[in-house]
């Protein structure tokens, strides 16, 4: 994915170094933050890639969607000694939903860059922000229905 960014392989890189600390920093830490940067630059360099690629986009989108998901809930768990079969069944389900926005979303923002003139950086920004609003609002919805998690 690196190398096939065109003129752009060196942030490629940059970006996934980024990423690999943000993560790490993220789960160590415990910092939810930390692990949406690092989901965020990976979603970055996806689209920086080749139009042929960009056929990938709903897969790497939705798992990306899913790898920040698993880890938000890997943090909320943190010191949890049981948990119900009913959290788990809503967790499940929640990722599974995730998965498929993140889907969605990539799907929008490949075909976004790909039509855009010359790959518009101001139409690639707006497939980004439209997929982190749609987490966003995911999020929000999900706290105001179930709370957040202790």
């Amino acid at each position: 994915m690196l190398v096939d960014a065109s003129g752009a392989s060196q942030l490629a890189w940059l970006g996934a170094a980024v990423a690999l600390v943000s993560l790490a920093v993220g789960m160590a830490l415990g910092s939810p933050a930390a692990v949406h940067v690092a989901v965020a630059a990976l979603g970055g360099i996806f689209l920086l890639r080749h139009d042929t690629r960009l056929l990938l986009a709903p897969v790497y989108g939705a798992g990306l969607l899913l790898m920040e998901d698993l880890a938000i809930q890997t943090i909320d768990l943190r010191g949890v000694g049981v948990v119900t079969l009913e959290a788990l069944g809503a967790r499940t389900a929640s990722a599974l939903a995730i998965a498929a926005i993140g889907a969605c979303a990539s799907a929008a923002a490949a075909l976004a860059v790909a039509a855009a003139p010359r790959r518009s950086v101001g139409v690639t920004a707006l497939g980004a922000l439209a997929a982190v609003a749609a987490v966003a609002v995911i999020a929000w919805l999900a706290r105001r229905r179930y709370g957040a998690s202790e």
